[in-house]
């Protein structure tokens, strides 16, 4: 597999994802891995309507987890550029626990809920996401806040551990 990119966004595929990071890594496919999603025949219709309008040519795919995992097993896959979408940190730790194998995490978007807190203006973390992503940072997985690729990569164990 040659994923070019795995980014965490809860809004999945959006401007950023397809316009910003698509044209700066040009990928032959985007991959949202959500159980929810690909069981939700109108919101995988949604997402994967998002292929029609890119400015590139793109396949855009929606799988569930096992399919995911599948799937980036495939020697299909291994000729692919592919970015990896995922809603949180606990669905690409549970990937990762599966198998997965990935040196870096981009962080583009995790926005404001209640019981979160800041650590940058596009994430905003709760006790699981930090347990996550320490489990993360344990396994040797870097993990960097980046919204888009211009921006300046931000650390996102050390703005945990920074005092608030």
């Amino acid at each position: 597999m040659s994923l070019v990119l795995v980014r965490i966004d809860d809004r999945l595929i959006h401007g950023q994802v397809v316009a910003g990071w698509g044209m700066y890594l040009n990928p032959d496919r985007i991959l949202l891995s959500s159980d929810t999603i690909a069981n939700s025949p109108w919101e995988k219709e949604m997402y994967m309507a998002a292929e029609a309008t890119a400015p590139y040519p793109v396949v855009i795919s929606v799988m569930t987890q096992d399919e995911t995992l599948a799937f980036l097993t495939d020697p299909v896959a291994a000729e692919e550029k592919i970015i990896l979408l995922i809603e949180t940190p606990l669905e690409i730790l549970q990937l990762i626990r599966r198998g997965l194998q990935i040196r870096e995490i981009n962080v583009g978007g995790m926005h404001f809920k209640a019981g979160k807190r800041r650590l940058a203006p596009f994430i905003f973390v709760d006790e699981e996401d930090i347990s996550c992503f320490r489990e993360l940072h344990e396994r040797n997985i870097h993990i960097e806040g980046r919204d888009v690729p211009t921006a300046k990569a931000l650390d996102v164990i050390a703005m945990i551990d920074s005092p608030k």
